[in-house]
C-alpha cells in the first residue's frame, strides 16, 4: 500500500511539472519530464524512497521555475504572442465600443458639463451633426489602432513603442476630463497591459507575487461596494431585485476572483462587459456608474485570465 501511495506521488509530481510547463516548446517539456523521471528511478536503485527524491527535487514550481522565467521573459514565446494578441484585439474592440457608447451619450456629456469647454463647445456647435460623429469615431479608432500596434510588433520594438503608447493614452484621458475622458479609459488600460507584457523583466516569484496582489486589490474593487450595497438592504436604505441581484453578482464574482477560479474569472469579464453595455441603455447618472463599474469588472477578469494558473473549482 505505500509503495502504491509512492507510486502516485510521483506520479502526480510529474503531472504537475507538465502542466506548469504546458507554455514550454513540447521537445523542451519532454526533456525536462523525462529527465526528472530519470533521476527518480536512479534514486530509486541507490536504495532512497519517492519521498526522499521529491524532497531533495524540491517542489513542482521550484524546478519549473528557470524554464518559466526564460519563457516569460521571451516576447515571442507562444504564451506570450497569445497575451499580446488577445489584448491588440480588446483594444480594437473596446475602442470601438467606447466610441459607440460615448456617441450616444454626448447629450448626457454636456448637458452635465463633463469634459473641456472647448469640447463641449465642439460638440454643441456641431449639433452631433454626421460630421462631428465621423471624426469621434475616427479619433477612437485611430487611438485604438495604436494601443494595438504593439501586439503584432517584434518584441524589441513592442518594448519602447507600447510604453510610449501607454503614456499618450494616460495624457488623452488626463486631457478629455472627466467626461469624454472616461470612455477612452479601455483603450488607457489596455495600453499599460500591453506594456506590462512587452517588458515583462520579472521572476516567476515575483510574477507569483504580484499576482497574489493583484488578487487582494482585485477583490477589494469588486467586494467593497457588494459591502455597501448589503448594508443599505440591512438598513432599508436600498430596496429591490436589482440591489439584491448585484450583490449576489458581484459576491461570487470577488469570492471567485480571490480563489482564482477559471469560472469565477469568465464570469466576471463577462458581468464588466454586460455592465458597460447598460451605459449605452441608461443615459442619467448611472451611466458614468454602468460604464467605469463595467470597465473594472472587465479588466480584473481578463487580468486574472491571462495571467493567474488556471485552477478549478476543485482547487
Amino acid at each position: 500500500m505505500g509503495k502504491l501511495a509512492e507510486n502516485h506521488s510521483v506520479e502526480s509530481y510529474l503531472r504537475s511539472l507538465d502542466r506548469l510547463l504546458r507554455h514550454v516548446p513540447v521537445e523542451a517539456r519532454r526533456d525536462l519530464v523525462e529527465d526528472i523521471a530519470a533521476h527518480i528511478d536512479e534514486g530509486r536503485e541507490r536504495g532512497r524512497n519517492d519521498r526522499e527524491i521529491l524532497a531533495a527535487l524540491g517542489s513542482p514550481q521550484a524546478v519549473a521555475a528557470p524554464y518559466l522565467d526564460d519563457l516569460m521573459q521571451d516576447g515571442n514565446s507562444p504564451r506570450m504572442r497569445t497575451i499580446r494578441r488577445v489584448l491588440g484585439i480588446v483594444a480594437l474592440v473596446t475602442g470601438l465600443f467606447a466610441a459607440i457608447v460615448s456617441r450616444s451619450s454626448d447629450s448626457t456629456i454636456v448637458d452635465m458639463a463633463f469634459g473641456p469647454v472647448d469640447l463641449q463647445g465642439l460638440s454643441s456647435n456641431y449639433g452631433y451633426s454626421d460630421i462631428f460623429a465621423a471624426i469621434q469615431l475616427l479619433i477612437f479608432l485611430a487611438l485604438a489602432l495604436m494601443v494595438a500596434a504593439s501586439a503584432v510588433m517584434r518584441p524589441v520594438i513592442a518594448r519602447k513603442y507600447s510604453f510610449a503608447a501607454a503614456i499618450v493614452m494616460t495624457i488623452v484621458v488626463i486631457f478629455c476630463g472627466t467626461g469624454l475622458g472616461m470612455f477612452f479609459v479601455p483603450s488607457m488600460v489596455t495600453a499599460w497591459m500591453l506594456a506590462g507584457a512587452n517588458n515583462l523583466k520579472l521572476s516567476q516569484d515575483r510574477r507569483a507575487k504580484r499576482s497574489r496582489t493583484i488578487q487582494l486589490i482585485g477583490a477589494a474593487a469588486l467586494l467593497i461596494p457588494v459591502l455597501f450595497v448589503l448594508g443599505g438592504l440591512a438598513t432599508g436604505a436600498v430596496e429591490g431585485g436589482g440591489a439584491y441581484a448585484y450583490a449576489a453578482v458581484g459576491l461570487l464574482c470577488g469570492v471567485g476572483f480571490l480563489l482564482r477560479y477559471r469560472v469565477a474569472l469568465w464570469a466576471t469579464s463577462v458581468v464588466g462587459a454586460g455592465l458597460a453595455a447598460l451605459s449605452i441603455i441608461d443615459q442619467g447618472m448611472l451611466m458614468a456608474a454602468f460604464w467605469l463599474g463595467g470597465i473594472t469588472y472587465f479588466y480584473f477578469g481578463l487580468y486574472g485570465l491571462l495571467w493567474f494558473e488556471k485552477r478549478n473549482a476543485a482547487g
